[in-house]
């Protein structure tokens, strides 16, 4: 499979045509101004930094490349710095941040890419007006519990440090709009992200997970996903409904053989995609085409049998029209997250049916080749029955 239609920037990233550079580190930049006046600042003493800064009222500190192992405990004396806005303090030898933090209250932006942080306190969650948190390039094998609690947060920024685990807790985070967290050693996305209302940007590239929660696709307000150079086998197939998704990358994943049909419309990147197999996988194949089906598709139908619908199939349509009126808590997790959360509708737009442990599935190339798309990505569309299957085949594309 081949990529198509790659744009220069991507997110907070910036990207080089393939012919000028073979390979690169995904590095997410700062909206920190980059101007001869703050470089002039920097190269100053910390402590005429800090007195110029109480002087004039200045509300962004720059204390980048200071080698700084604690912050300056004139930051917090006599509330001289409660005007300020912005902490800038990249690349320094921060291992933690001091608890008096929390009495800079107008604070909206901290920037400590490039430290040696573990952990924060737990009192960072009293800066109510933090809006962005960058701790990118730091030791952090966790996301510390305190992050999750600060309810103004709108960027959060943890690329390059070795998360291995994305706490349900990040469904508190509903006012999020940007989360970045390539280069870590995540496996698994909670199924709580769903709760993240407001994300716009999400950015998972070069981490190790193989399935991407299907509970993403009531994600509204999401525009683009990126997620590069993981272990995928499959996309969620109605990820394409996200109702204002437009860019999609799922590039460097050699086992993602095609995409769901519902992302025809969008901008997709698969470059490398399709180019590893999996022996201990089944795939389906269609002519010379293959794919990998979501897990929950424990039945898959084709046109020459006549297969009745299972029970199992019958009821979680029956629970997921009445989820509302039922009682889903007593269900055990995996049964009631199955139950809301179809695995997949009906490709054929007249019909829109559920689908959750069966289908029919077809494979095919776009219908229209656009500057979005090429014809040589390969989608999957799964129907409900032989009349919607053959509809689908016939007019994939609505009318």
């Amino acid at each position: 499979m081949t990529s198509f239609n790659i744009p220069q920037t991507r997110g907070q990233q910036k990207y080089v045509p393939v012919w000028v550079l073979v390979s690169s580190s995904t590095q997410c930049s700062s909206t920190r101004p980059q101007t001869v006046e703050v470089e002039d600042r920097e190269a100053n003493s910390i402590t005429d930094i800090l007195e110029e800064c109480r002087i004039l009222g200045h509300k962004l500190v720059y204390l980048n490349y200071k080698g700084l192992t604690e912050l300056p405990t004139q930051l917090f004396k006599d509330n001289a710095f409660l005007h300020v806005e912005g902490i800038y303090l990249k690349r320094n030898l921060l291992q933690t941040l001091p608890q008096d933090l929390k009495f800079l209250s107008n604070l909206k932006e901290l920037y400590l890419p490039s430290n040696m942080i573990t952990d924060l306190p737990e009192d960072i969650s009293e800066l109510s007006k933090l809006e962005s948190l960058d701790l990118s390039m730091n030791n952090l094998t966790h996301i510390p519990c305190c992050v999750f609690d600060i309810k103004s947060l709108k960027t959060l920024v943890l690329s390059q440090n070795s998360i291995v685990h994305l706490s349900p807790d990040i469904g508190k985070m509903t006012g999020l709009v940007t989360l970045i967290l390539n280069h870590n050693k995540l496996t698994s996305l909670p199924s709580d992200i769903q709760n993240c209302s407001s994300l716009q940007t999400l950015n998972l590239d070069k981490n190790f997970l193989s399935v991407v929660p299907r509970q993403i696709t009531v994600l509204h307000c999401l525009e683009e996903l990126s997620i590069t150079g993981n272990k995928l086998l499959y996309l969620p197939m109605d990820l394409g409904y996200c109702a204002n998704l437009k860019r999609v990358y799922a590039d460097n994943n050699g086992l993602v053989k095609s995409v769901p049909f519902s992302l025809w419309s969008k901008e997709v990147g698969t470059y490398r995609c399709g180019t590893e197999s999996n022996s201990r996988r089944i795939e389906f194949k269609e002519g010379n085409m293959s794919a990998h089906i979501p897990d929950e598709i424990q039945n898959i139908w084709s046109r020459p049998g006549l297969p009745v619908t299972s029970l199992l199939e019958l009821s979680f349509r029956v629970v997921n029209k009445y989820k509302d009126i039922l009682q889903m808590s007593r269900l055990p997790r995996s049964l009631k997250d199955l139950a809301a959360f179809a695995t997949a509708h009906c490709e054929f737009h007249g019909c829109n049916r559920p689908l959750f442990t069966a289908g029919y599935p077809h494979l095919m190339k776009h219908p229209i080749t656009t500057h979005r798309q090429s014809n040589s990505i390969t989608f999957l569309g799964l129907c409900c029955s032989v009349k919607c299957l053959d509809l689908f085949t016939k007019f994939p594309l609505p009318l």
